[in-house]
């Protein structure tokens, strides 16, 4: 699976304006992106991770296509992925940015759906095979 394939969820715009804004390497940014979408294709898989924010949060969900998941975590989740990746806090809150835009982009999504306690995550969807 490609970083282009992983990244699909992400509009270039999002990505480069939240680069710039906060002065992160965007090329670093789009690595940090597609390490993290294939952390939750690989472990557990993406129905599983949805599930257990289904079971653990309320209104995870935000809205779902065949190819993304919007939903609202807690930030202790993002803490969590930041941890896994490696990720200092510069380029995690970088990282949430993109995915908090993204999510406030989506037409779908209404904006105060985000709850007060919950941060946006942007989950890509495997293609069947």
């Amino acid at each position: 699976m490609t970083d282009a394939t992983l990244l699909a969820p992400f509009d270039d715009t999002v990505v480069r304006g939240v680069a710039e804004t906060n002065r992160v390497d965007e090329k670093q940014l789009r690595s940090a992106l597609a390490d993290h979408q294939r952390t939750m294709r690989e472990n557990p898989g993406v129905e599983d991770l949805v599930y257990e924010w289904r079971k653990r949060f309320d209104d995870v969900v935000l809205h779902r296509t065949p190819e993304t998941f919007f939903v609202a975590v807690r930030e202790t989740v993002w803490e969590e992925y930041g941890t896994h990746l490696g990720l200092d806090d510069y380029l995690l809150a970088a990282v949430v940015a993109v995915h908090q835009e993204q999510v406030l982009r989506e037409t779908a999504v209404e904006s105060g759906a985000i709850g007060e306690n919950a941060v946006a995550l942007v989950v890509s969807r495997p293609s069947p095979q």
